[in-house]
């Protein structure tokens, strides 16, 4: 069984979305099969963990079953910690929820990260017939369910949007506790409540290192506020990188950078909603650069040490690094990640 805690800095790779662009030669089938090769070789090349991200009905096919996925990543793997960033908690019942997640963890012998979010999609909520104003309730409900459920004992649970009476989920999860759940979120409000009722933060790309501090110093601020340790809080930024050793690694990434990133500013256009089909808006090529580090490994490793300085005496911190993007080949993927591992995991590890 893997512990949970027992480095400070955790160097992750993700996050896996499985998004094919419209057009592309590429079939699900290839994309979810080389998905499993790169995450095996992350496990070789010693990343120390893999992570998948949620959305519904999308017209690239953006990643929709996690826990479904992390499933098969467990049997592919013997030691990568295996994160959700995120979950959309409104989206799933609690119960199920808390049966897949500790099923998952029982596979992979106690390696699962559990990340849930609120979802912000209308057409997603529509989708599944989830009132968007539940969102914060069905969320919060579902951490105290998933934690009553994971004791393997009989529950009872009065909520605004969920009711149970005597009920048990079993088997209980490899660790006895159950997996870490981390909370994500960009509102204030969001980060706070992660600090309150969460076991960690995770955060989207962005913003600069302060911009972090300050957004995590809130969660801790919220936890010391509830009684809780804020130095035990696991935290977990995300970053797009891309390192590249031929020619300009810009010309390489663009592409996907730009696709990965429209894709979010498409949906908040209406995209994929009844009568319109999938939009992609990618920023303007100055927001995608500085959003996505790439460049040769001594250029990213300049960018990303002041991170890894800045976090690296907590308990528990997750970086969790892009290096794959909609419609790259897993050929170049697996390229940028063997010059991240050999050239640049070094160098922040000896930060």
């Amino acid at each position: 069984m893997v512990g949970f805690g027992l480095m400070a800095v955790r160097i992750g790779i993700g996050l896996f979305t499985g998004q094919v662009p419209p057009g592309s030669d590429r079939t699900f089938v290839q994309e979810y099969g080389e998905i499993l090769d790169l995450v095996r070789l992350a496990e070789t090349l010693r990343f120390d963990s893999a992570w998948v991200s949620e959305h519904h009905g999308a017209g690239d096919g953006y990643m929709p079953s996690l826990l479904t996925t992390l499933g098969a990543f467990a049997a592919a793997t013997d030691r990568i910690l295996l994160g959700t960033g995120v979950v959309l908690a409104p989206f799933h019942h609690p119960l199920r929820l808390a049966e897949d997640a500790a099923t998952v963890d029982l596979l992979s012998g106690g390696r699962l990260i559990l990340g849930l979010g609120l979802g912000w999609r209308e057409e997603e909520f529509r989708m599944f017939g989830v009132p968007l104003s539940e969102r914060v309730s069905r969320t919060v409900e579902a951490i105290d369910v998933l934690r009553l459920a994971w004791s393997g004992e009989r529950f009872s649970y009065h909520g605004r949007a969920f009711d149970f009476d005597e009920v048990r989920v079993t088997p209980r999860p490899a660790r006895e506790s159950g997996p870490p759940i981390l909370l994500g979120g960009t509102a204030e409000p969001a980060i706070r409540r992660a600090g309150r009722i969460a076991d960690g933060y995770i955060r989207t790309r962005g913003g600069g290192v302060e911009k972090m501090r300050l957004d995590f110093q809130l969660a801790e601020e919220e936890a010391r506020r509830a009684g809780r340790d804020p130095s035990a809080l696991a935290l977990a930024q995300l970053q797009n990188a891309f390192v590249w050793g031929d020619g300009d690694p810009w010309e390489v990434v663009r592409e996907g950078a730009g696709h990965q990133l429209g894709a979010y500013r498409g949906w908040a256009a209406g995209g994929d909603t009844p009568g319109r089909g999938f939009v992609v808006e990618p920023p303007d090529e100055e927001t995608v650069r500085r959003m996505t580090i790439a460049g040769s490994a001594a250029e990213v490793t300049r960018a990303l040490r002041p991170v890894v300085e800045a976090f690296a005496g907590r308990t528990d911190f997750h970086l969790i690094v892009r290096l794959h993007y909609p419609g790259m080949e897993a050929d170049t993927a697996a390229r940028a990640m063997e010059l991240f591992a050999e050239q640049v995991l070094p160098a922040l590890r000896g930060a």
